[in-house]
């Protein structure tokens, strides 16, 4: 059976706005009350409430992680990244010259990028072992350490590149996590269809490559118009001159048009490659299939980030929950893998949880799942 005639089936996720952000507001809360302590609680918990309402299948997810182990996750990461942390940036300055100091964080950041690689993957195998499906549990092979060193290789070359290798790079990381990728004890396939990995991403890419100069043109000729009919050529009576303060207004407008104009931008290129993504995604043969559009989601990231900006970060699990609902309600699996055939995965869960993904705060408390 080809795919075109292969059934389809629909992913669902049925978690209201209001809902989810009652329970966001309840965790905000309880986290500045106990001075951040009480994020793991809430992360477990906003998952718990994401997972049981996305569906595939007409099955329920379900999120088996707890609180202690994200917390025994953090106390590992304590020694590891926060206490190092604190002195490369709040404590050499003191103590050091500053040229010292200044290679000392220079170094700092070197080493975290490939300590954000690994604490996304170990982020991911920790969320995929705490998920099940049909009481079968997903899980992620590899190592952690293999796959921060690729992509520490694939930054250096996006940085040589000026940022042209980031499709590829891009690319190349889905590649690796989806070919470790386990449900039970049936492995994902990231399938080679004979193009390019990149294909159809290098035109809406050049289009984001180019947005921050197009943004800030654009941001500065309106911002220009604007000040012209407030302020005038500055021959009309000061009693009848707009007030200067009015010119933060408008600087203000010119800076949230440029963020604004920044995602109109690349929301074409991240649309192509969620879609690229999942087009090669295959399990026991089934393939996927997902329709992110441009302008659905640039109205889905520009709430995100208005609400996050506006709540001072403290509301960004709500920015999570809209892209993972815009997300599993354009996803579709075509073919029906022989799940009777999938037994229990037998890889270790685990009892650590995220650790430095949490140092990074990569999935904003919700899930990379």
């Amino acid at each position: 059976m080809t795919v075109e005639a292969a059934p389809t089936n629909s992913f669902t996720h049925s978690g209201k706005f209001f809902n989810v952000l009652g329970l966001a507001l309840k965790n905000a809360a309880l986290t500045v009350l106990t001075l951040t302590l009480y994020r793991f609680w809430a992360r477990t918990a906003m998952r718990r409430r994401l997972w049981s309402r996305a569906s595939a299948m007409g099955d329920p997810l379900e999120y088996t992680g707890s609180a202690l182990e994200l917390f025994r996750g953090f106390l590992i990461a304590l020694p590891t990244f926060f206490l190092p942390a604190m002195f490369v940036f709040y404590v050499a300055p003191l103590v050091m010259d500053p040229v010292t100091a200044f290679w000392l964080a220079a170094g700092f950041y070197l080493v975290a990028v490939p300590l954000m690689a690994a604490a996304r993957y170990l982020m991911r195998r920790y969320q995929l072992a705490r998920t099940r499906w049909r009481g079968i549990r997903f899980g992620l092979a590899g190592g952690a350490a293999s796959f921060a060193w690729a992509s520490f290789g694939w930054t250096i070359l996006q940085t040589l590149s000026l940022g042209w290798y980031t499709p590829v790079a891009r690319m190349n990381r889905a590649k690796m996590i989806w070919e470790n990728t386990r449900f039970g004890d049936q492995p994902f396939e990231f399938i080679d269809d004979g193009e390019p990995l990149a294909k159809g991403l290098w035109g809406p890419f050049a289009l984001g490559w180019f947005a921050a100069p197009i943004a800030y043109f654009g941001a500065f000729i309106i911002m220009f118009m604007i000040a012209a009919m407030l302020f005038g050529t500055g021959a009309l009576p000061v009693s009848e001159q707009i007030p200067p303060e009015y010119g933060v207004v408008v600087v203000v407008a010119a800076i949230a048009l440029v963020l604004v104009l920044m995602v109109l931008l690349w929301a074409p290129y991240n649309a192509a490659a969620m879609n690229r993504i999942a087009s090669l995604i295959s399990i026991d043969g089934a393939r996927f299939k997902l329709r992110a559009k441009t302008f659905s989601l640039f109205f889905v990231s520009l709430a995100g980030w208005l609400i996050t900006i506006f709540s001072l970060g403290l509301l960004a699990p709500m920015a999570g929950f809209l892209q993972v609902r815009y997300v599993l309600n354009r996803l579709e699996i075509v073919g029906t893998p022989k799940f009777a055939e999938i037994g229990q995965s037998i890889m270790d869960e685990g009892r650590a949880g995220e650790g430095l993904g949490d140092a990074f705060d990569l999935d904003m408390g919700v899930g990379v799942v």
